[in-house]
């Protein structure tokens, strides 16, 4: 999402824009600590109007790595998600992942996220542009485990390789998170879920992990086809942000639907957006599409998400 305090600080101009122009005016050691790119992982790639989580729709097990897990009759699953925030901001993200069953219920996967941003112009005294654009991205490799340890509970692992880069700079860093997953939580239809981002070795330095817990339950509907639920996520990061998202979910045969309302806080900015996602199952096949509104009368966030499970 929006990084809150740059949209109140720099209403006409783009947020990231700023970061990247900040990020070649640090000092040499605090350079050394900071990999380019980590605030385009911000936005809520790989879910469907979704808690980060509780994001099981696509299996991509990029928020949560215990989402990977295959269903027990499913031999393999596919994963393409495309994310667009709009020319005002000028932000894309893509998703690809594949996941393959194996024995023993364990589930691996390897996935590929590229996010980039386009427009950011350099200048000197004035707003006009000189030169060519800065470029700014991030890509993030992750290989990624899950098992059903227990009978409804689900733990996952994975090692994440990030590098970044702003105007030819460019430094990585490594990544290890975990997930768990349990379901019929005290016997009830409900699911909880804990995952981290970016955590391990190297993320505590420039301040790149960030830890969600989320909780949804059925309110009514008799089984999973016909159902509505509510749900709770919060969110924090190693630094001065933090939110969370309540949220509403409901399935009527072969389409999903889900709807909540997400406040972020970042250096005492406080942001309320809301996000809508419908998704549609059919055979063996999801496809989704979600969308994200942005605070600071920014374009709305628009997701793509295709994802089929093969025998």
């Amino acid at each position: 999402m929006t990084d809150p305090a740059c949209i109140h600080m720099l209403k006409s101009m783009r947020c990231l824009s700023f970061a990247a122009c900040a990020a070649l005016l640090l000092p040499s050691p605090s350079d050394a600590q900071s990999v380019p790119g980590r605030d385009l992982l911000r936005y809520p790639l790989g879910t469907l109007a979704e808690a980060p989580a509780l994001a099981t729709e696509t299996g991509d097990g990029f928020q949560n790595p215990a989402a990977i897990r295959l269903p027990t009759d499913g031999f393999i699953r596919g994963t393409v998600v495309a994310l667009n925030t709009g020319t005002d901001r000028g932000v894309g993200a893509q998703l690809a992942a594949i996941a393959v069953g194996l024995p023993q219920r364990i589930t691996v996967a390897f996935s590929a996220a590229h996010a980039s941003i386009t427009g950011i112009s350099q200048t000197i005294e004035d707003p006009q542009p000189i030169g060519r654009d800065i470029p700014y991205s991030t890509l993030v490799l992750s290989l990624t485990g899950a098992r059903r340890s227990l009978k409804y509970v689900t733990t996952g692992v994975a090692v994440r390789y990030r590098t970044g880069e702003v105007d030819g700079l460019r430094r990585s860093t490594i990544g290890l998170d975990g997930g768990v997953l349990a379901e019929r939580v005290f016997g009830y239809d409900a699911r909880f879920g804990v995952s981290s981002f970016m955590w391990g070795p190297g993320a505590d330095d420039s301040e790149d992990a960030s830890f969600s817990a989320a909780f949804d339950a059925r309110v009514f509907g008799p089984d999973s086809t016909r159902q509505a639920r509510v749900g709770f996520s919060y969110t924090f990061e190693d630094g001065p942000s933090a939110g969370y998202y309540v949220f509403t979910s409901g399935r009527y045969s072969r389409w999903i639907a889900r709807a909540g309302v997400a406040r972020t806080e970042a250096f005492g900015h406080h942001d309320t957006v809301l996000r809508l996602g419908l998704a549609l199952r059919y055979a063996r096949y999801t496809v989704g599409l979600s969308r994200e509104e942005s605070a600071g009368g920014f374009d709305p966030t628009y997701q793509f998400v295709l994802s089929g499970i093969f025998r």
